[in-house]
């Protein structure tokens, strides 16, 4: 159950994030609108897996379990932490309304945000192996 909770908030963070860049250029309130839900239900997920990791007695606990070494998890963690903070800065630059540089930054993260979205689906699964 925990996999499915946080496979559906990181779904509902694409879903936001893809959506809202769709409204980047037609409507500014939309745009704003769904980036904003795609950034609290991705930190919500964030934060739930932080908590279940180190808080609450590891993730296997929760029964997630990953498919891949160690070192790929490793890997994926790590990109994810800085899609994480690229999504923060993000965020932080269209609400101060730096255009120049968000607009920079949404290169680089829609498509790493995209590619630890879907690795991610395939390098854990919720029964042990």
């Amino acid at each position: 159950m925990a996999l499915f909770f946080v496979n559906s908030l990181m779904t509902l963070s694409i879903l936001g994030f893809y959506t809202g860049y769709s409204f980047r250029k037609s409507d500014r309130k939309k745009h704003k609108i769904f980036n904003a839900i795609g950034i609290l239900s991705n930190l919500t997920a964030a934060i739930y897996l932080l908590c279940i990791k180190y808080m609450l007695g590891g993730i296997s606990e929760f029964q997630i379990y990953p498919t891949a070494p160690e070192f790929v998890i490793h890997i994926h963690r790590f990109f994810a932490a800085i899609s994480l903070v690229l999504m923060l800065v993000m965020g932080y630059t269209g609400w101060k309304r730096n255009r120049n540089l968000h607009v920079k930054l949404h290169y680089i993260f829609l498509p790493l945000y995209t590619i630890v979205y879907i690795s991610g689906l395939f390098l854990f699964q919720s029964k042990p192996l």
